[in-house]
Formats: structure tokens, C-alpha cells, sequence
């Protein structure tokens, strides 16, 4: 199977084939396996999909700056598109079994007014608690079984994560610093977490001329991580931002993208559903999160 991956991620034009996942007759087939370990004969069908990475989120607590400590419980819940790769501080009795901590986890913490977390059961001191997760194969796409009789939720589907020139910002790679932090000021995240998602980001986004980007909103995200704080913030701020490089000979695809980036960044805020002076307001609980995941395309 490593010899069929490695001419699939070619085929792909990945550098690296670990990217890739191989499934045969809905199981992941590993690397070290052969064709004879599966039994695949003849005109079988081995189907790949690219891994995506939702790449360092990071959850912030802050409590009233003017009172107590704030003992808390966060718990993580992940939909089944995409699974934990890495947690931090990693709570006790977490197994990793095949690059997976589960979807699901948890930690306990005391959330100080400086902004700082200790974490109860590592007795870690941290600034923020970390996950990152890839995504599994992706789901069949089939239809609603009846007609729904009320709008429903649209829902982030990670492993089928996408953009389009109706729902993102195109920009030089240039501009892209400027523009991310003008953005993300305008929905509430402080200057420490500007300075972090930007900088954890800007590698993966200089390797591209061009980057169309767009934040998810938050009813949205939601729905792909289940984010449960007790007890309850006053306000929680869930910033997650999709992009992919678009190449030269595709620009004239994305006009209005790249229209919709001269505007004013605040429009973010309504697409998000941010409420920013809460988010900003120090008397306040809240729980910042902000993450990312750059679309891998063939």
C-alpha cells in the first residue's frame, strides 16, 4: 500500500504521501499492509482522499478581570468528519491509536483574570488549551429523505471544507498579513492571539500568490466541534478561517472574491456572528477560540 500511495500523492502533486488516505471497502488501509493483507484483486476499487488539517486552535479563558479565579470544566466534542491528532496539556488516560486521540475530550481547569490556565490534572501552567485535528473520509453525500419543512442549518463539513468567489476575500500574498489583522481585530481576537494566528498561519499562506479565505460562522462551526464551557462564559468567540491558493490562470474565476476584499473587514463580523463588545468587555466571562485549515486540492 506505501508503493500505491506514493504514486497516488505524485498523481495528486503532494510532497509528501502521508497526506494522502487510502481506504478499501470503508476501512483505512495502512501503510505497512499489501495488497494480498486486504485480499484487493483484480479491478477492485482503493479510494484516496486528501487529509486535511485543522491546524492549532487554541481556546483562551478569560475571567472578570477585577474578580476571582474561575474553576471550569472545558469539554471538545468533534462531528465524525474529523478526528484529534494532538491535545494540549494532554489530559490523563488519553490514548493515541492510529495518529487519533478520538473526538472527543476534556480538561479541567482554574482560568486566572491575567489570562492565564492551570490545568488541574497535569498541573500544567498554559496560556491556552491546544488541539488540532485531521480529517477522515469523507461522508456519502446523499439527500434529505423528505422535504424539510424549515431552513436548516448549514453544516462545516471539514473533510469536504471548500470556498467559493460568493463566500470569500481574494488577495495577493502581499496583502495578506495587513488585511488578516485588520480582520481578525475586528472580530475581538486581542493582540497576543492576532499575533499568533498570523504567524502560526503565514508560512502555509506565502507559499501561494494568491489566497482566497473566508471565516466560518459560528452556528456553522459549531456543528463540526462542540465546544462546552461550565460553567457557562457570558460570551464565547469561535474564529475559524478556511483558504486555499489560487493559481494565475484561475483569477478571472474569482472577481467578486477579490471585489469583496477592498470592502470593509467589518462585514466579518455579521457573517461570524460575532458580538464584539462583549467579546471586549473585561467585567465579563469569556472563551476566545481561533483555528484554521488550508484546502488541499488536487
Amino acid at each position: 500500500m506505501d508503493t500505491i500511495a506514493q504514486a497516488a500523492a505524485i498523481q495528486y502533486g503532494l510532497e509528501c504521501k502521508s497526506s494522502l488516505r487510502l481506504m478499501w471497502e470503508g476501512s483505512r488501509a495502512r501503510s505497512d499492509e499489501t495488497v494480498a493483507d486486504l485480499g484487493i484483486e483484480e479491478d477492485d476499487t482503493i479510494y484516496t482522499s486528501i487529509e486535511q488539517v485543522g491546524g492549532k486552535p487554541v481556546i483562551y479563558l478569560s475571567p472578570p478581570s477585577s474578580g476571582p479565579s474561575v474553576d471550569a470544566t472545558v469539554q471538545l466534542s468533534l462531528s465524525s468528519s474529523w478526528s484529534l491528532s494532538a491535545i494540549f496539556p494532554i489530559p490523563p488516560g488519553s490514548t493515541r491509536v492510529d495518529s487519533s486521540y478520538g473526538q472527543k475530550t476534556s480538561w479541567i481547569v482554574r482560568a486566572n483574570p491575567n489570562g492565564t490556565l492551570y490545568d488541574k490534572a497535569t498541573e500544567t501552567e498554559v496560556s491556552y488549551l491546544y488541539w488540532e485535528a485531521t480529517t477522515d473520509p469523507p461522508r456519502p453525500l446523499s439527500p434529505p429523505m423528505s422535504p424539510r419543512s424549515s431552513p436548516s442549518l448549514v453544516e462545516f463539513d471539514p473533510s469536504r471544507a471548500s470556498l467559493s468567489a460568493a463566500n470569500s476575500v481574494l488577495l495577493p500574498a502581499d496583502k495578506i498579513p495587513g488585511y488578516l489583522d485588520r480582520a481578525l481585530s475586528a472580530l475581538a481576537l486581542h493582540t497576543e492571539a492576532r499575533t499568533s494566528f498570523i504567524t502560526y498561519w503565514l508560512p502555509s499562506l506565502l507559499k501561494h500568490e494568491h489566497v482566497a479565505l473566508r471565516f466560518v460562522p459560528q452556528p456553522e462551526y459549531e456543528q463540526a466541534a462542540s465546544l462546552v464551557v461550565t460553567p457557562a462564559p457570558d460570551v464565547v468567540t469561535r474564529v475559524f478561517m478556511v483558504f486555499r491558493g489560487v493559481d494565475v490562470d484561475q483569477l478571472c474565476n474569482w472577481e467578486p472574491a477579490a471585489e469583496r476584499a477592498g470592502e470593509n473587514v467589518t462585514f466579518w463580523k455579521d457573517v461570524v456572528g460575532i458580538n464584539a463588545d462583549a467579546a471586549q468587555d473585561t467585567s465579563l466571562f469569556r472563551v476566545l477560540e481561533w483555528g484554521g485549515m488550508e484546502v488541499l486540492t488536487s
